[in-house]
């Protein structure tokens, strides 16, 4: 094989270029798909960016919505409170005036019934004028009528 050198060395230059074209035609579509990616990142990146400042609004927005309502929930249970005291008040005067109420009709069923009075002697009428008795000292019969507001405070304690 008499073949120049130069020829040779040619031969082996255009392999060795030709494997450079191949492996640069490779390089170059992986740098495509990276720089595509690249793109896709970014707009996956702002997408994000935009969802996060939408995220920080919505949850500002929550805030106030939140502090709106805690403020609302508290004057009306202020309001809950001021009620609840005074209707405590209202049943405390309330069973005040029940006890006052009951009180002599109380007294009256535990004060002893009238002694049986037994056949006297003939009194003789006083030389004076007739005095009369006053009338805290007179007997009273209890009342046997019962009223129904008092009756419904009854039941109520």
């Amino acid at each position: 094989m008499n073949l120049p050198i130069d020829l040779v060395l040619e031969a082996i230059v255009c392999v060795l270029l030709a494997a450079t074209i191949g492996y640069c035609a490779t390089l170059d579509k992986r740098l495509r798909a990276m720089r595509s990616g690249q793109d896709g990142l970014r707009q996956l990146i702002g997408e994000l960016s935009m969802a996060t400042e939408q995220a920080a609004g919505a949850i500002a927005r929550l805030r106030e919505a939140t502090d709106a309502t805690g403020q609302a929930l508290g004057e009306q249970v202020k309001r809950g409170r001021a009620l609840a005291d005074e209707l405590g008040l209202m049943v405390e005067a309330g069973n005040r005036i029940a006890d006052r109420l009951s009180a002599p009709l109380e007294q009256r069923r535990m004060a002893p019934p009238p002694m049986p009075v037994k056949a006297a002697p003939q009194l003789q009428p006083a030389a004076g004028p007739r005095q009369v008795a006053p009338a805290a000292q007179r007997e009273t019969k209890p009342a046997s009528v019962s009223h129904p507001l008092l009756d419904l405070l009854k039941r109520a304690r």
